[in-house]
């Protein structure tokens, strides 16, 4: 879900209608979307976003053989530039381990795994960094659809570096010590859209209208979404529109119940809650991606392209502290990967994967690619090791309490 980086509002045309169903309407539109608007328009963005990505059938991320990451896909991801980026994370898990004696058993879960790739590269890197290491290293893969499952096993099984376990939940397991890898999955959760009016709030629902999908407009009556925006800045201007993720607490819930001692490393794109709704940031941060390109309008072709929405990383962080987790440090990926990298790069051989691993070391750091583009929060929970601290200087600890 690699997208571009709004640090400047962009200006966006308002957003057209989705064609109707005799103009090529897509399944989930057809199958879908279309009966459940007719029985209860409107829906929350939420709800629509949700079936648009995760429905079980026609989402966009429940079809194992449709191409989303790398050059045929839709977008460029970590994971995508090669294995450098799972060696790195690698290197940080063995440290984990290590900080805690290393258990003969350390289980690692990874949520939102894609095609397995990155489960992979970290198999691979844990064998080459300490074979013990790989030994004790119990790598689970977690996604809900249930073809995906299937593919991610038909392709762990062919695997050299082992097989990873997969489940459909996290709810679905509990171990004493481990870590959680959620790599550009906070910014996959639906968001509800809001817009400022009359010195209020107003939430943006999907309706149907003559057979095409459009927006209305509705108060928001009490609840926790008006909570959350009474968090807001208050002086916001008139039209000011954003998103807003109640997901993250039930998200952040679900997790804390895997481990009972744990590091949670996230990776993502966003701001803290300041840049987040910076009065000039008036178009929100919202964006769809096919082929590479960027598009401003989540009805068109539901279920046919990414949605995605940037992190709000100072909501995430709260939302992680009621469920128990404890900030350890964030910073931008350049100054994480660079430390993660800095005692073994001056070491490495002569050879041409060392070439290729410097290349994709580049992407992954230099700041006009991924490096300023993402950013590295690091969680805790339980009575992890006190040898266990952030790799880097703390960027955003400030601004997250």
């Amino acid at each position: 879900m690699e997208t571009g980086d709004p640090v400047r509002p962009c200006q966006r045309a308002r957003s057209k209608s989705y064609p109707p169903s005799e103009s090529g309407a897509t399944p989930l539109f057809e199958c879908i979307l279309r009966p459940l608007l007719e029985r209860s328009s409107p829906l929350s963005f939420s709800r629509f976003m949700e079936l648009a990505l995760y429905h079980g059938e026609h989402g966009y991320y429940s079809d194992p053989d449709r191409h989303r990451v790398g050059r045929t896909g839709d977008f460029a991801t970590n994971v995508s530039v090669g294995p450098a980026f799972g060696c790195l994370l690698a290197r940080r898990l063995h440290h984990v381990w290590e900080c805690h004696e290393r258990p003969s058993s350390f289980p690692v879960v990874e949520l939102g795994p894609e095609d397995g790739s990155l489960a992979l590269d970290i198999l691979h890197a844990a064998r080459e960094i300490c074979p013990r290491f790989r030994q004790a290293l119990h790598y689970i893969a977690c996604d809900p659809s249930e073809r995906k499952r299937q593919a991610l096993a038909t392709r762990f099984a062919g695997s050299p570096d082992g097989t990873p376990a997969i489940v459909s939940s996290p709810v679905e397991i509990h171990y004493p010590l481990g870590v959680v890898i959620a790599n550009e999955v906070l910014d996959a959760l639906p968001v509800h859209l809001v817009r400022r009016s009359r010195d209020s709030w107003v939430e943006r629902l999907v309706s149907l209208e003559d057979g095409d999908l459009g927006w209305t407009e509705a108060p928001i009556p009490g609840g926790p979404l008006l909570e959350h925006l009474q968090s807001l800045p208050a002086d916001l201007p008139e039209g000011y529109q954003t998103e807003a993720c109640l997901q993250l607490t039930p998200f952040f819930h679900d997790l804390s119940g895997i481990f009972d001692t744990a590091l949670h490393l996230f990776v993502d794109y966003g701001f803290d809650r300041d840049d987040y709704y910076h009065p000039d940031r008036n178009e929100g941060t919202l964006q769809t991606y096919a082929g590479h390109r960027a598009g401003t309008d989540p009805l068109d072709a539901p279920g046919q392209r990414d949605i995605t929405a940037h992190v709000d990383f100072t909501s995430a962080v709260e939302a992680a502290h009621r469920a128990g987790l404890h900030l350890l440090g964030s910073a931008r990926q350049e100054s994480y990967l660079t430390t993660l990298a800095a005692p073994f790069l001056s070491s490495l051989p002569d050879v041409p994967e060392t070439s290729s691993f410097i290349r994709q070391f580049r992407t992954l750091t230099h700041p006009g690619l991924f490096g300023s583009r993402f950013h590295v929060l690091e969680l805790t929970q339980g009575a992890v090791s006190p040898r266990l601290t952030f790799p880097c200087p703390d960027q955003m600890r400030t601004s997250l309490h």
